[in-house]
């Protein structure tokens, strides 16, 4: 009889031995993304799979860049190294805007005998140096055309007769710029960023408007110099580990220009102006290529 006992506690322990065994086994750990789950086989009468999340775990946390919550405020927003400090930028923005009468199906229904074009043209080059992670502080240079004219545009409107023909201007002009970025990083690889670019530039440049041909022309020719403060936000992806591609767009700016006019007839004239700007400019929206070494 004893032996009988000896043997069924013999067995019983080695089933408990095994079933421990097989529970310790049959569990699974999967890592989605910056989180690790971890699954139990648990055996009520059938197989089922219950999740156990674990504690987060980044890819790679010597890339986030802590920052201090602004007064008693954080957001939760998590910055990554997007341009890491003592690294040089450089590149250039072009901006093109072309217009034409003949490609306006919506300029002809509305008036008759029209024919008018404008164009716009923006050269940036840059270059700018890391003094901090995500933080760039540089030197940007820019050339910009504009010349546009009216061939000739004519309208009838009950009482109302306006005819114009044989108008130009043409607007040259030259920048430098300080400006200062501060980016933000979207995601741990360092592929995608947000930016804010503040810039403070002066401006200079000639300018002609003019009316009629040969013994009828009339003109106007400007020296235009020009004080600017402007913010342009924009998004940045590298599509290669060291090139990246820009697009930035002009929300707000402050000028102060002044201006000294001569007409064609001898007069001259002066005058200053200034002025804020708090809206999205689509001259102003800019395409570039930058290089990170």
């Amino acid at each position: 009889m004893m032996k009988f006992l000896y043997s069924c506690f013999f067995l019983f322990a080695c089933l408990s031995c095994l079933h421990t065994h097989a529970q310790e086994a049959d569990s699974l750990t999967v890592v989605r993304g910056d989180s690790a789950i971890r699954y139990k086989l648990v055996v009520v009468h059938d197989t089922v799979y219950v999740p156990i999340p674990e504690a987060q775990m980044p890819v790679d946390s010597s890339r986030i860049i802590r920052t201090k919550p602004v007064g008693r405020y954080d957001r939760g927003i998590i910055n990554y190294r997007f341009v890491p400090k003592h690294k040089w930028i450089g590149g250039v923005t072009v901006s093109v805007f072309n217009f034409e009468s003949d490609n306006s199906r919506l300029l002809f229904s509305l008036l008759k005998d029209i024919d008018l074009d404008l164009c716009t043209l923006s050269v940036n080059p840059f270059v700018g140096y890391a003094v901090a992670d995500n933080v760039v502080v540089g030197l940007k240079f820019g050339y910009s055309r504009i010349s546009g004219g009216i061939d000739n545009l004519a309208l009838n409107i009950e009482d109302m007769d306006i005819s114009l023909k044989d108008i130009r201007y043409t607007d040259d002009s030259y920048s430098f710029n300080f400006f200062h970025r501060s980016y933000v990083g979207l995601d741990p690889k360092g592929l995608f960023g947000l930016f804010n670019e503040t810039t403070l530039g002066y401006s200079t440049g000639s300018a002609r408007f003019s009316r009629g041909k040969d013994e009828t022309l009339k003109y106007t020719d400007s020296t235009i110099n020009q004080l600017r403060v402007g913010i342009n936000p924009g998004i940045a992806i590298f599509i290669m580990p060291n090139v990246g591609a820009e697009v930035s767009f002009g929300v707000a700016g402050f000028t102060y220009n002044w201006e000294k006019q001569k007409k064609s007839n001898g007069e001259e004239g002066k005058r200053t102006n200034s002025g804020a700007n708090f809206k999205i400019n689509l001259f102003n929206i800019n395409i570039g290529i930058t290089v990170c070494i």
